[in-house]
Order: structure tokens, then C-alpha cells, then sequence
């Protein structure tokens, strides 16, 4: 039993984030027009407080869109000699459409309310057969409902507090080589398998999501907004579940296929996956410099180092007597990430402008090591551009239009922590734990290699269209 629950952590591989991080959505916070410092119906979740900015009702529909673009040169690994040869090139394109619908109203001289039905664009994975002990077309998509207050504390400060009914769904995609741990000299149609033999191959899909209804989906949104001088606000919000430190339960089910030379037979069963989302902070000044243009400079942190791992688990009759792992840790490898940006944007006055436009500029550091990245998993540092127009319809209708473009530096892995020797060197210890190939193993490193080159570049949508009342 303590060689297969091993073993069975050889199966984690990461898992790709479209973003800097799994919970953060580029459309809104650094994207022009909104942000912590302004009355939009975006703020709801971002920075309650900031609704109370506003002085007229509001009603707001809005779809976006992510589309991530990846480039991977993979770099092959030769067991014999230790040394990298030139692997596939591996192009791939991804789209996640989202969309959101709100509301704001002003009930009193103080206080503002606000509700949100968002479906954010979903994290993308890569999805091709050279890439599939990593990464086979995975993703992740969330179904939110955000209601939130804001309170005039004075003509100086404001309280916001939302909270946030956020459903998950979750698809995971991948392939496991059986040769890493029944060693690579088994028999493959008549020769060794030797390592990424596709005989060799089992494939797992697994389908998972939170409740629809629980209060482990509950996220918690706190914010202030301060009036430093008559021509500069400071916005500041916290994200985060209210006991601060929830492990998510995801349930479902897992469809297991079996590598061919072991038969080839598909079955499906219960499942479940385990996982602790990141908390975050959001900030912004926004200061006047003329009479309608504003300065934007904004943030963001992620507590990203929390979140290390999916814990997946496979249940049910089906799988009694298959050699199926019951659990296995698929990691992220992550680090806390922190990004920054700054733009100039055309105020509105009295809805007259019958054009307004604005523009960012930004970058974000790495959510993770060079030596961790992997097909599955590439978030290198960033630059990031945002440009923005509204075009005002009629007096009391607006459309809003914003674009955004996240150029990741390219990525060059010679050193990997995924390395398939990890598996090999620990089986030949005799799973001794204090080896560095069984901590490897263990963590779930013990993986085809993810040496190469990556390159990515992500463009995000945004089209908004604003309903203004008195």
C-alpha cells in the first residue's frame, strides 16, 4: 500500500493558469475603467466601497472574453546518456468567453447596494497529445453571485463589505506514464517502453464541482475608499473566505482509461478534489491632473503560496481492484504574485463627452520558479497594455470597450523539477523517504520532463453596456 500511494503521486502534474493566477480576471482591476477607486458596477466584487462614489442608479451588461496563445518547444530527455535533444513544437490557441450583469442603486444619502451575476472568462489549458503527461485541454470556470453595501462614513471615507457565492467548476485532463513506476524495461508491443511510450499511457478525466449551494463557496469582500486631498481617492480591498483559510471540496466524477498494454479499458467513478484558493488585495490611487483627466495606479496581491495543489481522489465500485491511485496531489508550484499598473483616463462630466478613451500600462511578476515551469503551467514576468473607449448612445446609455494585451518574457528550462529520473532513482532506494528523488516523487515532480522553451501572449475583452438613472 505505501509503494502504490507513492506511486500514485508520480500522477500530479500542474496545471495551466490563463492568468497570472487562478482567481484573478483581466478584464476588470487593471483593465481601463474600472478599478478600487471607481463607482462602476465592476466594483461590487473588486471594491465595494467605491460604489458609494456614485451618485445615479445603474444597471450594466457586459460580455469578455480571454484568448491565450502558447508556443512550446519541448526538449527531450535520453535515460542512456542524461542529455536533452530537441523535442516537438507544439503551437496552441485557446478562447474563454465570460459575461456579467449588474445592478446599482442608491437607497439613501449614505448608502449604496449592489448586486452581480458574473461568469468570469475560465482558466485555459493547453490541450495537444505531445504535451499529455502535463496537460490535456483542462479548465476552470466559476459561477458568481455578488451582493454588497457601501457606506458613507463621511465626505472623506467610505466601507464597502460584498460577499460572493462563487460555484466552481473544474475539468482536469491528463495522461500518466505507467513505466515510471512499473520501470521503463516493461514490455511495449514487444520492446522496451522506455519513457512517453503512448502503450504505456493512461488517461484520466476527471469532472468536478463545489456545491451549488454551501457556505464553502462564500468569498468575503472588504474595502475602504479615502479622500487623501479635494483631487485624490485612495481604494484599497481585501478577497478572501471568511474563516481566511477554507480548503474548497470539489465533487464529481473521474473517467479512467487504462494504458493499452494493460488492456485499454475505460471506466468511471466517483471523485473528489481538494484545494485552497489564494487570498488577495487590491489597490489604487486616482488622482486629477486636469479638469478631466484622472491618473490611475493600481495593484494587486495574490496569496498564491497557499494554493500548492489539487488533491484529487478517485471513489466507487468501478475502480475496486483496478491499479488506480485513490489519491494523487497534481501540483501548481506556486508564489505569491504581484502586479502594478498605471494609465491616464478622460473624466466624464454631466454625461456630455460623446467620446471618452484611456489607456494603462503594467507589468506582473512570475506566480511561479522558472525550473517549474511546464506545458501545463507558464507564467513568467509580464508586460501588460490597456486601452479603452466609450461611446456615450444617449444621455442616459453608454458603451464601453476595453482591450488588453499580457506579453510573458520567454521561458528557457534546462534545469526542470520535472524529471522522470526522480520516479526511477526512488524505486531503485527502495522508496526510502529521505531521498531527494522520493520527496520528488511525493510532491509529484516524478513526470516526463517540461525542459524547453515557452512563449505565451494572452488578449482580453471587454464590452460593456451602461444603463445611467438619476
Amino acid at each position: 500500500m505505501i509503494r502504490r500511494t507513492i506511486l500514485a503521486l508520480a500522477i500530479a502534474a500542474p496545471m495551466a493558469n490563463a492568468y497570472a493566477s487562478p482567481r484573478s480576471d483581466p478584464t476588470t482591476g487593471r483593465a481601463v475603467f474600472t478599478g478600487a477607486t471607481l463607482p462602476s458596477p465592476t466594483s461590487i466584487t473588486l471594491n465595494p466601497a467605491a460604489l458609494g462614489l456614485g451618485q445615479t442608479w445603474e444597471l450594466y451588461l457586459a460580455v469578455t472574453s480571454v484568448l491565450e496563445q502558447f508556443g512550446i518547444d519541448r526538449r527531450e530527455l535520453d535515460l542512456a546518456t542524461g542529455t536533452f535533444s530537441d523535442g516537438e513544437r507544439v503551437k496552441d490557441t485557446q478562447l474563454g468567453p465570460g459575461a456579467s450583469i449588474a445592478g446599482v442603486w442608491h437607497p439613501g444619502r449614505i448608502t449604496t447596494l449592489g448586486l452581480e451575476l458574473r461568469l468570469p472568462p475560465p482558466e485555459l489549458f493547453p490541450d495537444d497529445p505531445a504535451l499529455r503527461y502535463h496537460s490535456l485541454g483542462s479548465r476552470q470556470r466559476n459561477y458568481i453571485v455578488t451582493g454588497g453595501f457601501s457606506l458613507r462614513v463621511s465626505s472623506a471615507f467610505y466601507f464597502g463589505v460584498s460577499v460572493s457565492h462563487d460555484v466552481t467548476d473544474l475539468e482536469l485532463r491528463y495522461a500518466r506514464d505507467t513505466a515510471l513506476d512499473k520501470g521503463v524495461a516493461i514490455d511495449c508491443d514487444g520492446a522496451p517502453c522506455g519513457l512517453e511510450n503512448p502503450s504505456a499511457a493512461e488517461t484520466y478525466k476527471v469532472d468536478v464541482r463545489s456545491d451549488y449551494v454551501s457556505a464553502e463557496n462564500l468569498k468575503l469582500n472588504l474595502g475602504v475608499v479615502i479622500r487623501v486631498t479635494p483631487e485624490i481617492w485612495l481604494g484599497l480591498a481585501y478577497h478572501n473566505t471568511p474563516g481566511f483559510d477554507i480548503q474548497t471540496q470539489l465533487d464529481g466524477r473521474m473517467r479512467y482509461g487504462q494504458a493499452p498494454r494493460d488492456g485499454g479499458g475505460s471506466f468511471t467513478g466517483d471523485s473528489t478534489v481538494l484545494v485552497h484558493y489564494p487570498a488577495s488585495v487590491d489597490g489604487e490611487v486616482r488622482a486629477r491632473l486636469l479638469p478631466v483627466l484622472d491618473l490611475h495606479v493600481g495593484g494587486r496581491w495574490e496569496d498564491l503560496s497557499r494554493m500548492q495543489a489539487f488533491d484529487v481522489r478517485g471513489q466507487g465500485a468501478a475502480f475496486q481492484g483496478l491499479d488506480l491511485p485513490e489519491w494523487t496531489l497534481r501540483p501548481r508550484g506556486f508564489r505569491d504574485a504581484f502586479a502594478f499598473w498605471a494609465g491616464l483616463e478622460q473624466v466624464e462630466i454631466d454625461q456630455r463627452e460623446r467620446f471618452r478613451f484611456g489607456g494603462r500600462i503594467g507589468f506582473e511578476t512570475p506566480s511561479l520558479r522558472q525550473n517549474r515551469t511546464s506545458p501545463g503551467n507558464m507564467s513568467s514576468t509580464s508586460v501588460t497594455l490597456d486601452a479603452g473607449a466609450q461611446l456615450r448612445l444617449a444621455p442616459n446609455w453608454s458603451l464601453q470597450m476595453s482591450y488588453g494585451l499580457q506579453v510573458f518574457s520567454t521561458v528557457d528550462v534546462d534545469s526542470s523539477n520535472y524529471d522522470p529520473r526522480f520516479a526511477l532513482d526512488c524505486i531503485d532506494s527502495g522508496f526510502d523517504y529521505s531521498t531527494p528523488g522520493c520527496a520528488a516523487l511525493r510532491e509529484g515532480y516524478a513526470l516526463p520532463t517540461a525542459a524547453g522553451s515557452y512563449s505565451r501572449l494572452q488578449h482580453a475583452l471587454r464590452l460593456g453596456l451602461r444603463f445611467e438613472g438619476f
